[in-house]
């Protein structure tokens, strides 16, 4: 089995089995139309063009062979067309392959943000932010700990089930995660920076970040109070 075939997504392609089934790309469940089963997808290629140009001197001359013709030098200018791979598919076809890239994607964030804490803790320094000897006071104390956030955003992300963003959670001191839906939270955000904040970790305009920890903070206090 791949690696991003879970028990939850692989239900979710039942899902859609069960909603598209052997629908053509227009949508019809019975279709006698063969060319609604052809899918074009757009592919960018690298063309070869030849150039032929005179052969001329320093000073601009022509240059000719023994007998007086003209000699001519070929050159070859690499140009960006467009073609059209076609193939035999299916609406549901089409929908897995979507949604398999995405969870392939938050799947290589996800590894590159544990390398990331990985590389951070192997890497620290192991500084203590509190007195090395002795013992807190009470008001040492206090300050400490709310000093402390209440959680810890690990990453965004798309649900395979609902099409909505979350934001994965990790409570302080804790192993405990998560996965708080955010709702419009995301609204007005482009699809270009919404992609690359899920993917790369990317920052998002502060009034959205704001929108999203307000999210994260109901859900941490709701569980906490509620466990």
């Amino acid at each position: 089995m791949p690696k991003w075939s879970t028990p939850i997504r692989q239900a979710h392609l039942v899902r859609l089995w069960a909603e598209f089934g052997n629908k053509c790309l227009e949508g019809h469940s019975v279709c006698p139309n063969p060319s609604h089963y052809i899918y074009r997808k757009a592919k960018a290629v690298s063309v070869a063009k030849p150039i032929t140009l005179p052969c001329v001197n320093s000073e601009g001359e022509p240059i000719r062979d023994r007998q007086g013709n003209q000699l001519y030098i070929t050159l070859y200018r690499v140009s960006t067309g467009i073609c059209y791979e076609e193939r035999v598919s299916r609406l549901y076809d089409l929908k897995c392959e979507e949604i398999i890239e995405t969870w392939k994607a938050e799947d290589r964030a996800q590894r590159g943000a544990e390398r990331k804490a990985e590389q951070r803790l192997i890497h620290s320094l192991g500084e203590r932010r509190y007195p090395l000897r002795g013992q807190f006071s009470n008001i040492a104390q206090d300050i400490f700990f709310a000093e402390q956030p209440q959680h810890y955003l690990e990453g965004l992300g798309i649900s395979g089930l609902t099409f909505k963003p979350f934001a994965k959670v990790r409570i302080a001191s804790s192993y405990m995660r998560l996965f708080v839906e955010l709702g419009d939270s995301l609204k007005g955000v482009s699809k270009a920076k919404k992609r690359k904040a899920i993917r790369y970790g990317k920052a998002l305009p502060v009034e959205v970040q704001k929108r999203i920890e307000l999210a994260c903070s109901l859900a941490v206090s709701h569980y906490l109070n509620n466990r």
